[in-house]
């Protein structure tokens, strides 16, 4: 049954409709003007909204403009029924969001014509999108778990169908390095590097049984997941065969080519019950190959180092990193394309980054000292002096002369779980005296997921408190997209695995122009990294992407960097 909402003063003309629908089995739903239709309008969600306002001399056009206003009632298909019949006032109800204008007095053929018309429009829309969604969702999914070049599963998938193997019975994991891969880049060039590694994929699947896991890591590394393998002997002859078929040549641009190949080898659970120690002792097994003879397969042995030495020390010089004002804060700018699409999002943005100087070390990669901080929950700390510097910068900016600049932070699952964290974030905003408006939060799918409703909660909460909510590498986590509805978001950064390859990659540039009108349809605002030429930045323009970030526009910089950047840009959008 299709629900009407009708919004026009109780009058002849309005009882006389809703009988008509009534007896057509349509549910109806009443309002009297527009201060109580948009309300009804959100709340109800109904199929349609027919409009008599204008028989009683009520304002149409501000209903329409109090509708498209809200991103729930703006997708509801409006039917008007007017008094007017001159062009120009239909014309520009069209254009405030009337999908039909009937001029009164419509027959009860024409007013059920043109509702019949306009509901099998918006159904013919709706599976549409729907399908849309629904391929979307699955291409996605693919990106997530499979290798764009090899088609192969890739670590993400690996490591779920190891969980399963291992719940099942015995495991052989096998870790294989192509290890003239680089020489055979610098001489024959990527492209040529690109064909070995789908060959080898190839050559891989075809040299072991169906259903075998064959999984692509990074870089030249290869997986093989062997379930019930049989003696350790059995495993040897798989890995010697393996050999053997990867040392025939490979004809690349006209020319045989042979690689050297290594296989590092770990056997649950006769190594290990624990799926991640199960990881690092293949890759130290790896390196203990790559250390002999080439073309060499070489079990993990309790005597191998599966962590390196200063992992230890790296915690400790962690601990004491704060403290010793060791870290600093690095801005990486991004774009807005075009026309802006939200009022609410300055012309200036950046993502804050955090950097750290060893005075001994050097400078130590986020990658390296991110997931130890994660996990010792140095994170907690650390991640309110982010928040505080950052806050701190962006009003110091403001006060120095440049128009506003929102900021984005990252946040992991292990801040999220703070319950006081709406309270330190509320505590820092007061004590820097900056816009909560300009302070966006970046949280990953994953962290999202991990407990959903505790999430949801604190992300309404934050809410509350006027910040931006924005996903981080969106279309490499969670594979369902029903959560995007479901959090209180603004924001969604595509990751740049979709970006890169682009002007490359016709299903990339499908996979992106779909992601971006979904997230429209959505009315979240779009930001694409890992931006790097000029040839994907007019591409994502063209795809009406809201903002970009990436190498193109400028990388990570020091607070006093990034204020010389932002003065040129004003000067720019000035001129």
């Amino acid at each position: 049954m299709h629900k009407i909402l009708v919004i026009g003063q109780d009058n002849r003309e309005r009882k006389s409709i809703l009988k008509l629908l009534i007896g057509e089995g349509v549910e109806t739903v009443v309002a009297k003007d527009s201060t109580d239709g948009l309300p009804l309008a959100q709340a109800e969600q109904p199929d349609l909204i027919l409009c008599t306002l204008d028989l009683d001399g009520g304002d149409s056009q501000a209903l329409l403009q109090a509708l498209q206003s809200s991103p729930d009632a703006a997708v509801i298909p409006v039917i008007l029924l007017t008094v007017r019949s001159d062009r120009t006032y239909l014309r520009h109800c069209i254009e405030l969001g009337a999908d039909d204008c009937l001029t009164h007095p419509a027959t009860p053929t024409e007013l059920m014509a043109a509702i019949r018309s306009r509901l099998q429009k918006q159904a013919r829309l709706t599976e549409r999108y729907v399908a849309v969604l629904r391929k979307t969702a699955e291409r996605l999914n693919r990106l997530a778990h499979y290798d764009h070049l090899t088609e192969l599963p890739n670590h993400h998938l690996l490591r779920q169908r190891l969980r399963q193997a291992m719940s099942q019975g015995p495991v052989a994991l096998l870790c294989l390095s192509l290890d003239r891969l680089r020489q055979v880049n610098n001489t024959l060039g990527h492209p040529a590097g690109d064909d070995l590694l789908r060959l080898t994929a190839s050559r891989l699947r075809a040299s072991l049984p169906h259903g075998t896991t064959v999984a692509r890591l990074t870089g030249n590394q290869f997986a093989i997941l062997l379930s019930h393998p049989g003696s350790r002997e059995a495993v040897r002859t798989v890995a010697n065969d393996l050999i053997k078929r990867l040392s025939l040549p490979f004809a690349l641009t006209g020319q045989d080519v042979f690689v050297t190949i290594s296989i590092g080898i770990a056997l649950y659970p006769n190594d290990s019950t624990d799926l991640d120690t199960l990881l690092r002792q293949v890759d130290a097994a790896l390196e203990g190959a790559k250390r002999q003879k080439s073309h060499y397969c070489q079990f993990y042995r309790a005597d191998m180092p599966v962590v390196s030495g200063d992992d230890l020390q790296l915690e400790t010089n962690l601990r004491y990193a704060l403290e010793r004002h060791e870290f600093d804060v690095y801005y990486q700018p991004q774009r807005v394309l075009g026309r802006q699409r939200s009022s609410s999002v300055p012309a200036l943005s950046a993502e804050a980054l955090i950097r750290w100087t060893h005075p001994q070390q050097g400078f130590i990669s986020p990658g390296r000292f991110i997931p130890l901080a994660e996990e010792t929950g140095l994170i907690v700390p650390i991640g309110e002096w982010i928040l505080r510097q950052t806050c701190t910068q962006v009003k110091t900016w403001q006060q120095q002369g440049l128009p506003p600049i929102k900021v984005s932070v990252n946040l992991s699952s292990v801040q999220l779980n703070q319950p006081h964290l709406p309270q330190t974030i509320a505590q820092i905003l007061q004590e820097t005296g900056l816009s909560p408006q300009l302070l966006e939060l970046e949280l990953t799918e994953t962290a999202l997921m991990q407990d959903a409703t505790a999430a949801l909660a604190m992300l309404s909460e934050l809410k509350t408190q006027g910040l931006r909510i924005a996903v981080d590498d969106f279309g490499t986590g969670y594979s369902s997209l029903s959560y995007l509805k479901q959090f209180p978001i603004d924001t969604l950064k595509i990751d740049r695995c979709f970006v890169n390859g682009l002007t490359t990659d016709a299903k990339n540039q499908v996979i992106l122009t779909a992601m971006i009108e979904m997230a429209h349809a959505l009315d979240l605002y779009v930001v694409a990294e890992g931006v790097e030429t000029e040839a994907e930045l007019a591409l994502l323009q063209d795809y009406q992407c809201d903002s970009v970030q990436g190498y193109l526009l400028g990388q990570p910089m020091a607070s006093k960097d990034f204020y010389t950047w932002c003065q040129a840009m004003t000067l720019e959008q000035a001129s």
